[in-house]
């Protein structure tokens, strides 16, 4: 990222981008971060990886669901027992690319429920809401609100987490798990 040029600012914040790490939110409201390496002592382990929606079902947050499940089938590994993972796209015009891009043909390879565009269970509708208090889902939505995709447990991450997560059945950055598999 790089300023106008040309234009006079107040004050300049630098950022060192390589220091940042992956975030989640805890249940209950987005705004409650932590870092996913804050949790390794607590494991949170999944029940259900959701992502898509209209929100984080852009082609961007398709390719990197994909690389995530790419990187996984290139080693052999297949979703975590126990653990559904649902993919819902953004749009049709989204699905049609993936599928041009043979990014669909290997979520269905990994296991993956793809949803069809549409309403979906950010707002407690369809394929990818909990549908007991006990569940635990990770998802790239943009609302973690008590209910808000079922009774269960609802932590928010990025797409590359939310696929890693669905790999290893608990929530975990797509780096520390290509480390844990080396």
């Amino acid at each position: 990222m790089r300023s106008d040029e040309g234009f006079d600012y107040d004050s300049e914040i630098e950022v060192d981008c390589s220091a940042l790490e992956p975030m989640v939110a805890r249940p209950g409201d987005p705004g409650r971060g932590v870092a996913v390496s804050d949790l390794s002592s607590e494991r949170v382990a999944i029940d259900i990886a959701y992502g898509g929606s209209c929100t984080g079902g852009k082609l961007e947050d398709i390719e990197a669901y994909h690389e995530v499940m790419k990187w996984g089938a290139d080693r052999g590994l297949r979703l975590a027992p126990g653990v559904d993972f649902f993919l819902q796209f953004g749009s049709q015009d989204v699905r049609e690319r993936s599928d041009r891009a043979g990014m669909t043909a290997v979520f269905l390879q990994m296991g993956v429920q793809l949803v069809e565009p549409g309403c979906g269970a950010c707002i407690n509708a369809g394929p990818g809401a909990s549908s007991r208090a006990e569940q635990v889902t990770v998802s790239a939505i943009n609302r973690n609100f008590p209910g808000r995709s079922g009774p269960g447990s609802l932590w928010l991450g990025s797409p590359s987490t939310v696929a890693a997560s669905a790999l290893a059945g608990y929530i975990v950055s797509f780096a520390s798990l290509t480390v844990k598999t080396r």
